[in-house]
């Protein structure tokens, strides 16, 4: 009797921790039951030949800029253009004081008129000695005394003429006149301003406008897409300005070496700018096509997950449940992602797979749900 006693209370708690645990398995199995399909949206992998676009960002650059700058120190007389002007080649722009250049000038002017009218006399003194000497009148040494008095005033003619010509070089220099087409920048002199020839800032830039050059450059990855494209003709580049409208241009410029502390490579495209909507130094964003990827894989880039093992995709069955596909990202171009693994027809969730696991069931939304709400009735569900 004393044993009995002992052993019914151990029996009873038993089967009530049988029994608590049948409960707690039942309801989480109806939990299961009931927890209701998560809505998605769904997409369908396509197959299709895709332009190659390389993106990038880089700024408006000058194909020519040229700082106008004195080549003799002198007073400026006359500005003969509006800081902000259009210039045209050979305009004039400047007008130095030449009083004394020119004074330079006709000096060395006179003193080769001088030593022209000494040559002409010592040719004929040197004709009448060859005649007297002839006649036996006039010795040899003679002759020769005024042979050579003709061929130094010939010397002195010669350097006469250069001296007129230097002169003749630096008045041209109190002109200063445009060597190419384009806008003036900022003027920062005034007539009767001293224009000195080693000034540290020049007297006016100009830059050329129309064409215009866009540098960017490009991951090394993609230099191998840009020569083969290259290779079969003229490459596109679509400049946009920041709330401006694209504009196509052409590759014209690969560097000849890759940056091996960026990884990157240096291009550049010529832009032309009639209506001046591009400025040099202008942030653009810049779209490169090169060439074309045949029967490419396309998906829109939120239907792309990333897990512990790399990028995946939720592929919807017959019976609406999910599995993971593996892929590879190739490129994103224009909210697409264009990858591997994938043959092209399979159905995949583009938005609210944040909660699935494999084998889950899903719900296809109509319409394409926003991410915000296939996370929220993801969510809901659990």
């Amino acid at each position: 009797m004393t044993d009995r006693k002992y052993f019914l209370p151990a029996a009873a708690s038993l089967v009530l921790a049988f029994s608590l645990t049948a409960c707690q398995k039942a309801a989480e199995t109806d939990g299961k039951k009931t927890r209701p399909p998560a809505l998605v949206s769904a997409v369908t992998a396509e197959k299709r030949d895709l332009p190659v676009l390389l993106a990038a960002e880089g700024h408006i650059a000058a194909l020519n800029t040229v700082e106008i700058r004195p080549q003799l120190t002198s007073i400026i007389r006359d500005i003969h253009f509006r800081e902000g002007d259009m210039i045209k080649a050979g305009q004039l722009l400047f007008t130095l004081d030449a009083a004394d250049d020119q004074a330079s000038l006709s000096r060395a002017q006179a003193q080769a008129k001088q030593v022209k009218a000494q040559l002409v006399e010592a040719d004929k003194n040197l004709k009448r000695a060859r005649e007297l000497a002839a006649a036996k009148f006039l010795s040899d040494s003679a002759v020769d005394t005024a042979a050579s008095k003709l061929d130094a005033l010939q010397a002195q003619l010669a350097a006469a003429s250069a001296d007129v010509a230097a002169a003749q070089v630096k008045v041209g220099y109190t002109r200063i006149t445009a060597p190419m087409a384009g806008k003036a920048g900022r003027v920062d002199v005034h007539p009767g301003s001293l224009a000195q020839q080693n000034a540290a800032t020049a007297l006016v830039t100009i830059t050329q406008l129309d064409p215009l050059s866009v540098e960017f450059s490009l991951p090394e990855r993609d230099l191998t897409t840009v020569l083969a494209a290259r290779e079969q003709g003229q490459v596109s580049v679509v400049v946009t300005p920041q709330g401006g409208q694209p504009r196509n241009g052409a590759l014209s410029f690969i560097d000849n070496t890759v940056d091996r502390a960026t990884g990157t490579i240096r291009m550049k495209a010529t832009l032309p700018n009639h209506d001046q909507r591009f400025w040099p130094g202008q942030f653009v964003r810049v779209s490169v096509t090169a060439g074309i990827t045949p029967h490419a894989v396309v998906l829109p880039a939120e239907a792309v997950q990333t897990g512990p093992d790399g990028r995946f995709v939720y592929q919807i069955a017959g019976n609406n449940t999910v599995s993971t596909r593996p892929v590879t990202l190739l490129r994103l171009q224009d909210r697409l992602a264009i990858i591997d693994g994938l043959q092209g027809g399979e159905k995949v969730v583009r938005d609210g797979g944040q909660n699935l696991r494999p084998g889950s069931e899903v719900r296809i939304a109509s319409k394409p749900a926003k991410a915000s709400q296939a996370r929220h009735a993801s969510a809901s569900g659990e």
